[in-house]
This record gives C-alpha cells, structure tokens and sequence, in this order.
C-alpha cells in the first residue's frame, strides 16, 4: 500500500496521471499526517511525508524501513527480498 497527505480526490488524480498504481494508496488527510508521523515520516516544516519504504509484518511489527532522497534511489528487488524474508 502507498500513503500519502493528500486528500483522496488528488491521489485518484496522481495515480490516473501515471496510467494507474498496481496497489491501494492510503489517504492520511484527518487527521493530517497522523500515521506518517506515527511512523517518523512526516516532514514537519512541509505537511508531506518523506519518501520512504516501510513493510510491516502481519503481526504489525516493522521489520524494514527505509528513507530515500529520490524514487530514483529505490531499488524494486531490494525492497521484494526484504519481503521475502517474512
């Protein structure tokens, strides 16, 4: 799942401007920002989480995190062996 700040009217818009995301993206509008910063990825000054990976088991535990400068910086198989390992 992704998670974003904005209200889900914006993120049908995002998601329809890139052809559309494989995965559900999460609305942390009200309160804003809440679950980001639960999760100490809410950039504080901005409003807007930063961009990280997070993968949490099923019994809620976080097993990865991660933070990246740019989408360009992440690596889809590094993030999929970190899933495998649960």
């Amino acid at each position: 799942m992704g998670i974003s700040c904005n209200a889900k009217p914006a993120q049908t818009a995002f998601a329809s401007s890139l052809g559309s995301i494989p995965y559900p993206i999460l609305s942390d509008f009200y309160p804003h920002g809440k679950v980001c910063s639960d999760y100490g990825v809410l950039n504080e000054q901005t409003g807007v989480p930063v961009r990280a990976i997070i993968i949490v088991d099923k019994e809620g535990l976080v097993r990865f995190s991660k933070i990246y400068k740019a989408a360009s910086d992440l690596n889809p198989s590094d993030i999929l062996s970190e899933v495998a390992k649960l």
